[in-house]
């Protein structure tokens, strides 16, 4: 077993398959297990994994909650499969700073907890705070344990790199990229990474496992996983999704790199800037379509020469082998069982400056063009449901002055469909806007209004709670003296 390393198998090994494996499985019952990566060791496909077999898990007493009461809309199933259940919790609590929402996460969690084992994944744990996190959930769960896969270093940066040109959040060159402070704090010291959480939870709580196929169970993170479960690997009814994180490779990485650079600078920035993150994606998803089409036999690559590689490891060997010492048990203090420091470059056509400065003129035309293609879908939108709400206005209105309640952005695009305002008022709860002129109309104070029937209102405010309650307390009533803008989709 790997006898070019002289290895000799210890006492706390086992044999699983294939090569030597030490398994920490987890015993006993209502655990809160955290996955938290760390990126690019394969966390997608096992938290689409878990999302979709959360029904067998839980016949051996593990599950997969998801943090949040009632129906599930769309748009958070693909967060769940995409980001992890965990997300909106650490999201909550390092990110937003919303007390109340972390609370009432990790209630649902300490309910699932009464009677099974659950599983939180987020690999932005890993990355940024990840010690406050769990100190957190320590606080309010005592029996926690974490499970990390660690990368070696070099395959870690070079991967995350192409994830990030991918994603469109990163346009510098390799050589720029690892020499910034892009890389998020410690990203690669997995040492000072598992000290900070071992302080936390202790050392017997935090499962180190290392992302390389000699050393996964099945050449799997997703059985590798199950295998600290404690769960059997034979059955053959686990659903896998079809749904693959792949990379860019060759031209198409330069490519979307040159795209990134567009939308990288701040002064390119535009008001619309939706509508570019939505074409950013498709220009994501058609390179790496045609990169997967077209680079189908493409080998293993990587972004360092041998000799730049074998330097940049070179900084990481005294710490890795100590993790391995400490964390996996092992003698001879090797972390890493692959050696290999042989992989080809991407092969990248570079471009001269005329065919760079060409693909960054053509994406900001293609951006220019989206925007006005989606500002004319939208205005003609507006006006066809503004016509249909004018019209349903003047039905319900009995010939009544027409007030606009809300002197802000909605007011303005209301009165952009109108066109003609003669006769139209437009009243505020802000009494600094009283006696500003908006669209050649003077705004009044609401709470000067003393005959509120004689006109027919129009809330144009998104929030109208409080000016719903307030209208109510004039004795008005919603459809018969007043409408809400929200609800005709403008």
């Amino acid at each position: 077993l790997w006898p070019e390393k002289g290895r000799r198998l210890c006492s706390h090994e086992r044999i699983w398959g294939i090569g030597v494996k030490v398994i920490d499985k987890i015993d006993g019952a209502n655990t809160l297990l955290i996955h938290i990566g760390m990126p690019k060791t394969g966390t997608t496909s096992l938290q689409n994994f878990l999302y979709l077999n959360n029904g067998i898990l839980e016949e051996y007493g593990w599950c997969y909650p998801v943090l949040m009461d009632g129906e599930m809309e769309y748009w958070k199933q693909w967060e769940l499969e995409g980001s992890g259940n965990g997300y909106d919790l650490y999201d909550y609590l390092i990110i937003s700073n919303v007390k109340s929402e972390w609370d009432k996460r990790m209630d649902i969690s300490l309910r699932y907890l009464k009677d099974k084992n659950v599983i939180l994944s987020a690999e932005s744990i890993y990355e940024f705070e990840g010690d406050k996190f769990i100190a957190a959930v320590k606080e309010r769960y005592a029996k926690v344990k974490v499970i990390v896969y660690l990368r070696r270093q070099d395959r870690a940066i070079e991967s995350l790199y192409n994830q990030r040109i991918k994603n469109g959040t990163e346009h510098r060159t390799f050589e720029e990229f690892i020499g910034s402070d892009g890389i998020p704090p410690n990203f690669l010291d997995y040492l000072f990474k598992l000290n900070s959480i071992s302080k936390i939870i202790g050392k017997s709580n935090l499962i180190v496992r290392i992302y390389e196929k000699q050393q996964l169970v099945d050449n799997d993170t997703v059985m590798d996983f199950l295998s600290v479960l404690g769960i059997p690997l034979d059955r053959n009814n686990w659903e896998r999704s079809s749904m693959k994180n792949i990379s860019l490779g060759g031209n198409y990485l330069e490519i979307n790199r040159l795209i990134n650079s567009i939308r990288g600078m701040e002064s390119h920035m535009s008001e619309d800037e939706g509508i570019d993150w939505k074409v950013k994606s498709d220009f994501r998803d058609i390179c790496a379509g045609l990169s997967n089409l077209y680079n189908k036999d493409q080998k293993e690559c990587g972004f360092f020469t041998m000799d730049e590689r074998e330097r940049f490891l070179r900084k990481f060997v005294e710490d890795n082998e100590q993790v391995a010492r400490e964390y996996l048990h092992r003698e001879e203090g090797i972390l890493f069982y692959d050696d290999r420091m042989d992989y080809p470059l991407y092969e990248i056509n570079q471009s001269s400056g005329i065919e760079a400065d060409m693909i960054r003129i053509f994406t900001e035309m293609i951006y220019a063009q989206a925007r006005r293609i989606t500002n004319l879908v939208e205005k003609m939108s507006r006006d066809v449901i503004g016509k249909f709400m004018m019209k349903d206005v003047w039905q319900k209105s009995n010939n009544r002055k027409l007030m606009l309640f809300g002197a802000g952005y909605n007011c303005q695009k209301l009165i952009d469909i109108l066109g003609d305002i003669s006769g139209v008022s437009i009243t505020d709860n802000d009494k600094e806007k009283q006696g500003m002129v908006f669209r050649g109309v003077t705004v009044s104070y609401a709470k000067e209004i003393m005959d509120w029937l004689k006109y027919f209102v129009i809330v144009t405010c998104q929030k109208t709670e409080e000016i719903e309650k307030q209208l109510s307390g004039l004795g008005l009533k919603k459809d018969k003296d007043y409408v809400l803008l929200k609800e005709y989709g403008l």
